[in-house]
This record gives structure tokens, sequence and C-alpha cells, in this order.
């Protein structure tokens, strides 16, 4: 299990932040958003694999959105009060929770920085309801190592976000890892691979919904080299366990 805290953040979108050409760092969409005291808030996901399958393709995140998301845990969004929740919020589970995300229709999708269309970036951009024929606005994206200029756009309506993932370490202003936190395979000596099997658990995967005019949207992101099905600590079953795009439906 991941050694930082499980969280879920709500919040107001001020801006949407996607990754472009030539931006430094990891590539992660970047949602700035604001708490209840009125400071930011930024919340990341991914929009390339770090250490996926060799070539191309491999770096290709799995997502599905789902534009009509409908699920019991909504009620509990709704009067979750806006800020950071450490305790007492709906725990996500990518694996164990069947009526979350439907596996089956997960799918890689590539990242399109040069005409910024049909990749995460894209995805985002509408689900906050970003006008992107807009001039963008200068946005300075901090993280401990540098910090890189990058543009923002402005939401047309009110978007409501609703984060799952860990907190930035030391600073707690924000929060990563908003995709499945499970599955990951310990890698064989001599691979390229990197290792996140110390971060599997279950009942802890990360997501990005969001709320508009009274309904509900949500992307959910996994990798290529995670397996399927976990065992209660969220780790593959060895001689079970396959990859997420074998599932059968």
């Amino acid at each position: 299990m991941a050694n930082n805290v499980y969280v879920a953040f709500k919040g107001t979108v001020k801006l949407g932040v996607p990754f472009l050409d030539g931006y430094k760092g990891d590539p992660h969409y970047v949602i700035s958003s604001e708490d209840p005291s009125g400071n930011e808030f930024r919340i990341v996901t991914n929009v390339k694999s770090d250490s996926s399958l060799a070539g191309a393709a491999g770096y290709n995140v799995l997502y599905v959105w789902n534009q009509y998301f409908q699920h019991p845990m909504t009620a509990d969004l709704d009067t979750l009060a806006p800020g950071v929740a450490t305790s007492n919020f709906p725990k996500l589970d990518y694996v164990h929770d069947k009526r979350l995300v439907d596996l089956t229709a997960m799918r890689p999708i590539p990242l399109d920085t040069k005409d910024e269309k049909n990749d995460i970036n894209a995805l985002l951009n509408e689900m906050l309801t970003l006008d992107m024929s807009a001039d963008g606005i200068d946005y300075v994206y901090p993280t401990p190592t540098y910090s890189d200029n990058r543009l923002g756009w402005k939401p047309t309506k009110d978007v409501t976000v609703y984060a799952f993932g860990f907190l930035f370490e030391p600073k707690h202003d924000g929060l990563h890892e908003t995709h499945m936190n499970q599955g990951n395979p310990k890698p064989s000596k001599g691979s390229h691979v990197k290792d996140h099997s110390n971060e599997n658990g279950v009942f802890q995967d990360g997501a990005v919904i969001v709320e508009v005019d009274g309904k509900f949207q949500a992307l959910f992101v996994a990798f290529q080299t995670q397996l399927v099905p976990t065992d209660n600590r969220g780790r593959p079953i060895p001689g079970q366990s396959h990859p997420i795009l074998q599932t059968k439906g």
C-alpha cells in the first residue's frame, strides 16, 4: 500500500492546464482548483505512462470516460464537505467494486501534444468545459524540483471536481495518483519497467469526477503494466492475473 495519505478532494475548478508540447517534467494534466479557504489545490492526472511496455504504444495509458456516471456514491459526494477529506468519503476500487468501472471497456489512448485532440488532455478539457478558442492564461506549475511556465483555460460553467488520490508531500496542497493503484507486478531482475508494487492496495484507487449542471462525469485511468484480478492487498494473483486489456466481458 502507498505510504502517504489517500484522500478525496471537493472543490471548484478555476483552470484546466493540459500538458502541451515543450513542457517540463512528468506528463500530467493539472486541474487548478480552490479549497474552502480560497487557496489553490492542484489535481494532477497522467496523460502518458512513465514505465509501460516496449515501443511507443506502450506509453499509452488506459482509460474509461463515463459521461453519464451513475453510482450510489454520488449522493455521498453531494453531501461531502468542500476541501480535503481523509475519512468518511467513498473509497474507490476498480477491481473489487464492480459498479464503479467496466474494466472490459478500458482502451489505450495516446498523448497528442501536436493537435491536442483525442487524448486525455482533450477529454479533460471537455469535462471541465474549457473554451480552448480563448487565449490561454499564464500559469506557473510548481513542483519540489522545478517550476514550469504553462497555459491554462477557464471553465465556461461552474464545475465541481471530486478527485481521489494521494496528497502531495510535504505541503498537502494537491493530490496525485488519480489512477488505479493496485495490480502492479514486481518487475523481474534487470527489467527496465519501474517498480510500483509498493503502491498496491485495495479501496485506494484514484479518479477524477466532475459535476456540471447537476450531472456527473468520471475519468478512470490505469496502466498497461497493471494486472487483474488482485488479492485482498491489491497484489496480482500468481497464475490468475493478466493485463487489463485481456479482461473478458
